[in-house]
């Protein structure tokens, strides 16, 4: 007689049940998942300004304006989008961690404090790094198309 194997729940249920769960963790993990969600709704826009930039680049007449430009918008690109990703990862990432059955609490305590504060470092330092970006003389024709001038 064949046993009928278990469906495996894809990765989102996973996550899903994970932060759902009725336990008294779930209250940690709602309030991490609170706060890493808006965040990652917050750098939404981000991503959309990215997105407007490689347009304005790429059909625009800047296409070919010289090496400080390109490493000028490549810095503003990334540093736009990689506070979206980090916000995602670390809302994944924490379920890994806390289904590790090989890991001791006290390792995963300190592995979710690591990635809360790296994550929100990281953030810091991203964001950061886009404003610097932006600030390049290179990057003032589409910071003022944009009416970005006050944000920056």
């Amino acid at each position: 007689m064949a046993e009928a194997k278990k469906e495996k729940d894809s990765f989102i249920k996973e996550v899903i049940s994970f932060y759902l769960a009725p336990d008294i963790r779930s209250v940690g993990t709602l309030l991490y998942l609170g706060i890493f969600g808006y965040f990652a709704l917050y750098y939404v826009d981000s991503v959309i300004l990215a997105v407007r930039f490689l347009f304005y680049v790429l059909l625009g007449h800047t296409a070919l304006s010289g090496s400080g430009y390109l490493f000028a918008g490549l810095v503003f690109v990334i540093c736009l989008v990689l506070p979206f990703f980090i916000s995602l990862y670390a809302i994944f990432v924490l379920q890994r961690v806390w289904t590790k059955p090989s890991w001791a609490n006290k390792a995963k305590a300190i592995a979710t404090l690591v990635i809360c504060l790296g994550s929100i470092l990281a953030i810091m330092l991203s964001e950061g790094g886009a404003r610097y970006a932006a600030r390049q003389d290179a990057m003032q024709s589409f910071i003022q198309d944009s009416g970005l001038s006050g944000k920056v």
